[in-house]
């Protein structure tokens, strides 16, 4: 059963309207008796209901922008270190949609804990009149805890039952990666994929064995393995663990450039060159493509375009909260570069 501004009031030891005062900000409370609900709304996991709070409290006019990871550890800017490219690029691209409209944007990085009703900050505080949530990184249970909230919201980077969402088309994007090694005459494919904890990865393999399967030249090996982290490190252990395997591959296809750059990394300690080995593409497109050496050819997901389009859904929700629900598919393209060779 739901947490209540009742059950606040009674575990604060203070009125139903002390409360509702204390989430709104009123400068009537006592420091003491604002510290001692907010103590008891944390504990209970309590979260207002936006919608009925827009009935007697201003709009902010901000949008605000979720984007899931990992962990929430300081970066260390190592290998190690989540890069965060994607959300970054939408995130450049979302500004766009908001040209001549009075609304802003907040951010905040958020990690689901383990045994947890936490939410993010953004929804507690009821700082935001809309919501994008970047990234894989969250089950059901946590969109229907964001629906409850009654906040207008857009996931972008995956499908959604619960919410507007917009994404690229994955699996053509692994797809047209992995003929385009066929093509090339490659015939011992290593797959790549991002962790499963991401519920991408399933299209992303769906891609990858559809590209083989409607091919007329089929590989004489194929392997696919996720990557335990969705960066640097997590490629190098993932193409450690193939390579030690006994397994060699005569092309590489990455999730991302982030675990597409562990690979290199591995792979030049083995003193395997690229492409004259070992082919590689990646997936993405990400100022990490052309500052590798060599640099990548690899999946161009149009991330700037989806953040702007993502913005036009989410006013578009905001405006009209009725509207059907809009389910955006963005097509992708191949990128040429270096890192791949025609073999005979």
């Amino acid at each position: 059963m739901a947490v209540t501004i009742i059950d606040v009031a009674r575990r604060a030891n203070v009125s139903k309207s002390t409360v509702s005062l204390v989430i709104n900000n009123s400068p009537a409370i006592k420091l003491e008796t604002k510290y001692k609900v907010l103590r008891a709304i944390e504990e209970l996991g309590y979260v207002p209901n936006i919608n009925a709070r827009g009935l007697t409290s201003r709009k902010t006019n901000i949008l605000g922008v979720l984007t899931m990871v990992e962990n929430l550890s300081q970066k260390s800017y190592n290998f190690d270190s989540d890069t965060e490219i994607f959300s970054y690029d939408v995130s450049i691209g979302i500004p766009k949609g908001l040209v001549n409209t009075d609304f802003g944007l907040l951010n905040e990085r958020f990690c689901i804990p383990e045994n947890s009703n936490d939410l993010p900050l953004l929804i507690k505080n009821n700082r935001i009149d809309g919501l994008f949530i970047i990234g894989g990184l969250f089950g059901d249970d946590f969109a229907k805890k964001i629906k409850d909230c009654g906040i207008p919201t857009v996931v972008v980077g995956r499908k959604n039952e619960f919410f507007d969402y917009i994404t690229a088309d994955l699996e053509q994007g692994v797809f047209l990666s992995t003929t385009h090694l066929l093509e090339t005459g490659h015939k011992k494919l290593c797959y790549i994929n991002c962790p499963v904890t991401f519920s991408t990865s399933v299209d992303r393999y769906n891609g990858f064995q559809k590209a083989i399967d409607s091919s007329e030249v089929k590989p004489e090996e194929k392997w696919s393995i996720n990557a335990e982290h969705n960066n640097g490190a997590g490629g190098y252990q993932a193409i450690k663990d193939i390579w030690e395997a006994g397994k060699r591959p005569d092309a590489i296809l990455a999730a991302n450039d982030s675990i597409a750059l562990g690979i290199m990394r591995y792979l030049y300690e083995q003193k395997v060159r690229i492409p004259e080995d070992i082919s590689m593409i990646s997936y993405e497109n990400s100022i990490l493509s052309g500052y590798s050496v060599p640099a990548l050819s690899t999946v161009d997901i149009n991330k700037e375009l989806i953040g702007e389009e993502a913005c036009r859904i989410l006013l578009n929700r905001i405006a009209r909260p009725k509207s059907k629900r809009v389910s955006m598919v963005i097509p992708t393209t191949l990128v040429h570069r270096d890192s791949v060779i025609v073999r005979s």
